[in-house]
């Protein structure tokens, strides 16, 4: 592979990527705790570095269609507004699910949590929640997979290959969540099939992001 080619660029910015990806398997389980809400620096600076991912990546297309006809349809705010809706009311259910199959399970959450008692904490809580949401749909829907799928453009069994690197995306942003518990890494693994669809079908980030963001934010009143 050349030096200063695209795919050799594409290579550095994934290996870069898994540095914070990886991060959170080293973390213990019971250990997270929201017994405070700050500005959220951590999730800004994740946020920077997935806007440098995504910017200084041209060859991986934020929105890419098959056929024009698809490109039409994958504009239509209605259309994304819908997968949006979609999207949201299935990752609650799911959640839903698995906290009430947790709590036959285990009877205390391994997470230390604390609704915003004010209004300057819950714009750090919402703040916190948005740009996280904005990190892992960029990374882990579009650039981890995207660029998987690029690097190995020239395998002859593309089919599998495509699927080896959906598989290996969706491992990652389920591991993302060991610390959190085994029913977390199920729940994060269905997410990502959910969301990973959302982004494909519509060719863009912002309804994926959206439901995310406002699932994050409806834990507020479930955990």
């Amino acid at each position: 592979m050349k030096l200063h080619t695209p795919r050799f660029r594409i290579l550095i910015f994934f290996l870069m990527t898994l540095i914070p990806v990886l991060l959170p398997l080293f973390m213990i389980q019971g250990t997270l705790s929201y017994t405070e809400w700050k500005f959220p620096f951590q999730q800004l600076y994740l946020a920077l570095f997935a806007v440098i991912i995504i910017t200084q990546n041209p060859e991986l297309p934020i929105s890419k269609t098959k056929d024009e006809e698809n490109q039409k349809k994958n504009k239509g705010f209605l259309y994304k507004v819908t997968f949006f809706i979609c999207v949201f009311a299935a990752l609650t259910v799911i959640s839903f699910t698995m906290q009430k199959l947790g709590n036959l399970i285990v009877k205390k959450s391994s997470v230390d949590f604390l609704r915003p008692s004010d209004p300057k904490a819950f714009a750090f809580c919402s703040l916190n929640f948005l740009l996280s949401a904005f990190y892992e749909e960029s990374i882990y829907r579009f650039f981890l997979p995207e660029a998987l799928l690029f690097l190995t453009s020239e395998v002859q069994d593309q089919k599998m290959m495509n699927i080896n690197c959906e598989i290996i995306a969706c491992t990652l942003f389920a591991l993302g969540h060991v610390y959190l518990g085994v029913l977390s890494v199920i729940n994060a693994a269905i997410a990502y099939i959910i969301l990973r669809i959302c982004y494909k079908k519509t060719g863009s980030l912002v309804p994926g992001i959206a439901a995310h963001f406002l699932y994050n934010l409806s834990q507020l009143f479930f955990i």
